[in-house]
């Protein structure tokens, strides 16, 4: 009972940390646009002389993100979602069954949640990871082709039509979406909001922002839009330096994590008496949790200073 107690205390630390993590990160993406509203001044300025109400991009309750993550993930699984999801989830039961019988041998009842919670958030993480590659990828191209519509002398809706219609993948199926929303007569600012929700970037933010200014004010929007995807351009470039600078660390960092458990996996076949007394035995897995506590903390110290050059 007390280490069926000591798995489910670790499994809910690392879900809780997990959860604090993906938080925070989210949280920070936001930060920037929160300093400049408050230096744009929009909180002295009455809100119908703005020419960009920012918080109408921020503010959102927890049922709206909530559901608005759903709709996301379902975007991200592809076709037929529903089928996919069912699909996982018996994966992800079969591999608890299977992890449990052959490695932990606790309740499965404490087990199988556990593993679950942890595989569908990993999944969604990978998916955001790969969404937002695919759109750091196909938004340049899709800023390149709006500047050439609003050189022709395009509006700002047809080009954005005009984007929607000749570029291929999510992001032009995005534009497609606003073009259509705007020709339908639907309000700037609900659908440029709708937007940004599929995409919560930075760079989209402030594409959203320089259109609804536009929009509002007018202005040299080729300009602003050529000057837009050149920082992106930059702050790409600045990435990949990072990514190669350390690289080094990283993929030492995750050698050393790696080791132990490649031990523990070779255990079971070189020494099984000893792999039954760490595993399954009330004095051994003594050892076990204090592997696990410190691989956990370690990891998450690694994971911080990585952060902090970002």
């Amino acid at each position: 009972m007390s280490s069926d107690l000591y798995f489910l205390l670790l499994g809910v630390v690392i879900i809780i940390v997990a959860l604090i993590i993906n938080y925070r990160t989210k949280k920070r993406r936001m930060t920037y646009l929160r300093d400049f509203d408050s230096s744009f001044g929009s909180t002295t300025v009455v809100s119908q002389h703005q020419a960009v109400d920012i918080q109408s991009l921020l503010e959102r309750g927890f049922k709206e993100r909530a559901l608005q993550n759903w709709h996301n993930f379902k975007s991200q699984l592809g076709n037929m979602p529903e089928v996919k999801l069912v699909l996982i989830t018996i994966v992800l039961l079969a591999i608890s069954i299977l992890f449990n019988r052959n490695f932990l041998r606790e309740s499965q009842f404490l087990v199988t949640p556990i593993i679950l919670i942890l595989g569908y958030f990993f999944l969604f993480r990978w998916l955001q990871n790969r969404e937002k590659q695919n759109f750091e990828s196909q938004f340049p191209d899709a800023l390149n082709m709006m500047t050439s519509a609003v050189s022709s002398g395009d509006s700002i809706m047809h080009a954005i039509m005009y984007v929607g219609n000749q570029l291929e993948g999510d992001v032009g199926n995005e534009f497609r979406i606003m073009g259509q929303r705007l020709q339908l007569g639907e309000d700037p600012d609900d659908v440029f909001r709708k937007s940004c929700h599929r995409y919560p970037y930075p760079s989209f933010y402030f594409f959203v922002i320089t259109l609804r200014a536009n929009i509002s004010r007018g202005g040299q929007l080729k300009d602003i839009i050529q000057r837009l995807n050149r920082t992106m351009f930059n702050a790409r470039a600045m990435d990949k330096k990072k990514f190669a600078l350390t690289s080094e660390a990283r993929s030492s960092a995750k050698i050393v994590a790696a080791i132990p458990f490649f031990f523990l996996f070779m255990l079971q076949f070189l020494s099984p008496e000893n792999y039954e007394y760490v595993m399954f035995n009330e004095d051994g897995k003594v050892i076990l949790y204090y592997v696990l506590a410190s691989e956990f903390i370690g990891i998450s110290i690694v994971w911080g200073l990585m952060r902090g050059v970002s």
